[in-house]
């Protein structure tokens, strides 16, 4: 009898480290794989930063016949990605961390060349600047990047909208910070005016040029 119940002890041990074992791979496989695909995703859209990088260089020997909505745009999209990947992988991944530095960077010099049209070409754009942050007032920008987005899906072909996280330590970022005195999140620059806190729709819409 003794014999028997430790067979029976020793299969179910077996049995048990074979099941742990089995998961143990399939977890290891799981993670690489997922770890490929970040990889994977890194690098493209590494790759498209770089494009539009390159887009904004070539934009800015010919600014006169830039179309800035179109410019603009597909940053949007790019940007939309980024959020997708930070709700996926979390705020503080250091992939997502280091790619939203990259898109500020992006969102600049774009910004820059966007500033020389709508001088140099007297084009009647409105230039948004979104100040926001995921520690401070985390509820309030949240509410606030909803109302641009009203905004940006309103008026396609009025309006560009650059957003930045003030947290982000960045010289040139920075910089702007600095320009516009803003210390406070949510803040909003409306074609070079700072407002302060959440701002609605209609006072967006009522400091937008016409």
């Amino acid at each position: 009898m003794r014999r028997i119940s430790w067979n029976r002890y020793f299969s179910v041990l077996l049995l048990t480290l074979l099941i742990f074992l089995i998961g143990f791979l399939i977890t290891q496989r799981i993670s690489s794989r997922t770890s490929e695909q970040i990889t994977g995703i890194q690098k493209e859209f590494r790759n498209y930063i770089l494009s539009l990088n390159l887009q904004s260089e070539i934009a800015s020997e010919y600014i006169c016949k830039v179309d800035v909505f179109q410019l603009t745009k597909e940053k949007s999209d790019l940007g939309k990605k980024i959020d997708v990947l930070e709700k996926n992988l979390g705020k503080n991944n250091p992939i997502v961390q280091d790619l939203k530095k990259d898109y500020s960077l992006l969102s600049l010099r774009q910004w820059l060349l966007v500033k020389k049209v709508k001088k140099g070409c007297n084009r009647d754009i409105n230039i948004i600047l979104f100040f926001y942050s995921n520690k401070v007032n985390a509820s309030e920008s949240e509410s606030q990047g909803y109302v641009l987005d009203y905004i940006y899906e309103k008026y396609p072909d009025e309006v560009v909208i650059y957003a930045f996280d003030i947290d982000e330590d960045n010289p040139a970022l920075n910089t702007l910070k600095n320009i516009y005195e803003v210390d406070i999140v949510p803040s909003v620059i409306i074609n070079d005016k700072l407002f302060v806190g959440l701002q609605s729709r209609a006072k967006i819409r009522s400091s937008l040029i016409n």
